[in-house]
C-alpha cells in the first residue's frame, strides 16, 4: 500500500510540475478554453483522492547574501591623524601599524587620556591597503585598535603656516604701487 502511495504522489508531483510549467509559459499546453477579451486558458480538472497522500517536502534555501565589506576611514599614506580612544593614561605608550602580519612602529606626535595623534609612515603604494593600528599602553596592554584604509600618497600636501613677516602697512602698499612717491616726485 505504501508503494502505491509513493508512486501516486510521484505521478501527482510530475503532473503538477507539468501544469506549472505550462501555466508559467503563458498560453501553452493542455485543452484550451477561450474567454472573451483574453488569451486561451488551460483548463485542468482537479484530481480528488479519498485517501491521504504524503506530500513531498521541498526545502527552499534562502539566498546566500555576501556580507558587505565594512567601510573603514581612508587616509593618504604619510598623513598625520588623531585616533580617539578613552582611558589611555597620561604616560605615552606606543603605536604599531600592522600590515600583512608585519608590525611597524608609528611616530607619536601627541598622547592624551582621550586619544593619540600619529604620523603614518610614507608608503609607496598604487592601490589602497587595509592596515590596523594597535595602541599599546605603557605596560604593554592593548588599549585600542583602529582599522584604516591607506591610499596612495597625496599629490600635494598643504602645510598651513603663519606669515613669516608682519603684513605690510598701508603706506608700504602705496610705495609698492607708486615708486615715484618714494623719490618725492
Amino acid at each position: 500500500m505504501a508503494r502505491h502511495i509513493v508512486t501516486l504522489s510521484a505521478v501527482f508531483s510530475l503532473t503538477l510540475a507539468a501544469f506549472v510549467a505550462d501555466a508559467s509559459a503563458g498560453c501553452g499546453g493542455g485543452r484550451r478554453v477561450y474567454h472573451r477579451y483574453s488569451c486561451p486558458v488551460t483548463a485542468v480538472r482537479p484530481v480528488v483522492h479519498h485517501h491521504h497522500l504524503a506530500r513531498p517536502q521541498v526545502a527552499i534555501a534562502p539566498p546566500v547574501l555576501a556580507a558587505p565589506e565594512p567601510q573603514f576611514p581612508a587616509v593618504p599614506s604619510g598623513s598625520t591623524i588623531t585616533i580617539p580612544a578613552n582611558f589611555l593614561g597620561g604616560q605615552p605608550g606606543s603605536v604599531l601599524m600592522v600590515f600583512n602580519n608585519i608590525k611597524l612602529p608609528v611616530q607619536i606626535n601627541n598622547w592624551s587620556m582621550t586619544g593619540v595623534t600619529v604620523t603614518l609612515p610614507p608608503m609607496a603604494i598604487k592601490e589602497s591597503v587595509l592596515i590596523r593600528l594597535d595602541i599599546l599602553l605603557p605596560h604593554g596592554k592593548l588599549g585600542h585598535t583602529q582599522r584604516l584604509r591607506v591610499t596612495a600618497p597625496a599629490p600635494v600636501v598643504l602645510h598651513p603656516t603663519a606669515p613669516t613677516s608682519p603684513l605690510p602697512t598701508n603706506p608700504a602698499l602705496q610705495v609698492q604701487s607708486n615708486p615715484s612717491a618714494l623719490l618725492g616726485g
